[in-house]
C-alpha cells in the first residue's frame, strides 16, 4: 500500500548528511531523518576504502519513496549513493499514524 511505511538508508558526509535530511523533512517527503557517525569499509574502483561517514535513517512512506531517492541523488556528492529501502513490518500504531501524517504533501 502507498502508506506502507519504509525506511530508506544512505550514507554521506555530516554537512550533506544534514542538508538531505532537512530537504526531505522539510518537503514533506520523511517524517524524521536520524543522523548517526558510521565508520565505513568498501570496495570502490578496485580499491580497498575506510571512511567516516553519516547514516541516514529515513522514515517515509512507500509511495514517496521514489521521490526521498530522486532528491538524494539530487543532493548528494557521490557518484553512486547507497539507497536502499526496507520495508517496516510493525511498530508502534500511533507513531506509525504520525509518519503518514507528516509526509502528506
Amino acid at each position: 500500500m502507498d502508506s506502507d511505511p519504509v525506511i530508506i538508508l544512505s550514507t554521506a558526509g555530516e554537512r550533506e548528511a544534514r542538508g538531505i535530511a532537512q530537504a526531505l523533512v522539510i518537503q514533506h517527503l520523511a517524517a524524521c531523518v536520524n543522523i548517526m557517525p558510521v565508520e565505513s569499509v568498501y570496495r570502490w574502483e578496485g580499491k580497498l576504502c575506510e571512511d567516516r561517514e553519516h547514516l541516514l535513517i529515513i522514515k517515509t512512506v512507500t509511495s514517496n519513496a521514489d521521490a526521498v531517492m530522486h532528491e538524494i541523488r539530487n543532493l548528494h556528492p557521490y557518484e553512486l549513493p547507497e539507497m536502499i529501502v526496507l520495508p517496516v513490518s510493525g511498530g508502534y500504531l500511533p507513531y506509525l499514524q504520525w509518519l503518514a501524517e507528516e509526509t502528506r504533501s
